[in-house]
Order: C-alpha cells, then structure tokens, then sequence
C-alpha cells in the first residue's frame, strides 16, 4: 500500500469512470433496442386484444339473445316463471341493450311488459 501513487489512484478513477460510464451507455442503448423490437409486437397485441372484445361481445349478445328468445316464446305459451328468473332476464335484457341489442325482441319485451306478463 505505501507504493501506490497518485497518478495510479487518478488511473483507477478514471478506470472506474470510464467503466461506469460504458455500462450506462449500453444499458440504455438496450432499452432503445429492445423497445424498438417489442413495440410492433405490443402494437399487434393490442390490436388482437381489441379484436377478441368484439369478437367476445358479439358472441355474449348472440346468446343473450337466444335466452330472450327463448324466455319470450315460453311467457307467450302460458309458461310460469318465477320472480327470479324475471329478475334475472331483466338484467340479461339490459346487459343485451348495453350491448347493442335492440331489435325485434324489444318490441316483444314491451308487449309483453304492457301486459303485465314480464
């Protein structure tokens, strides 16, 4: 240890320097390569996201459908139904509507809540 100089410390500093100084550089020269390489792939999987939302409420709306459908021929035929299944076709028939569902069933539904039968 008494035989280290000055100029070898200075040496060392400036090493360590420089050294810490490369690492930085190639960390973020990684994380601009990277994000360049992820970002059409994270752009298509948003993309296949929003596809597969459409995809799913079109599929949810068909098949609320075929319930209303369904539950509507049934009370047109004199069918019974009890207070939960009316409580829970309402809530499908509004989720149907949030979804954009509003045909033909919808003036069935009106009907048939006019009558007192819904």
């Amino acid at each position: 240890m008494e035989n280290i100089s000055l100029g070898q410390i200075a040496a060392l500093i400036t090493f360590i320097s420089i050294f810490i100084g490369a690492i930085t550089s190639i960390i973020a020269f990684s994380k601009k390569f990277v994000s360049k390489i992820l970002k059409p792939i994270d752009e298509k999987i948003s993309h296949l996201e929003k596809i597969s939302m459409v995809s799913r409420n079109n599929i949810e709306l068909e098949l609320i459908k075929i319930i209303l459908v369904n539950f509507i021929n049934d009370i047109e035929q004199g069918n019974y139904k009890s207070q939960i299944q009316k409580q829970n076709i309402y809530e499908l028939y509004d989720r149907y509507k949030k979804l954009g569902g509003n045909s033909y069933i919808h003036d069935r539904w009106q009907k048939l809540t006019k009558e007192g039968k819904i």
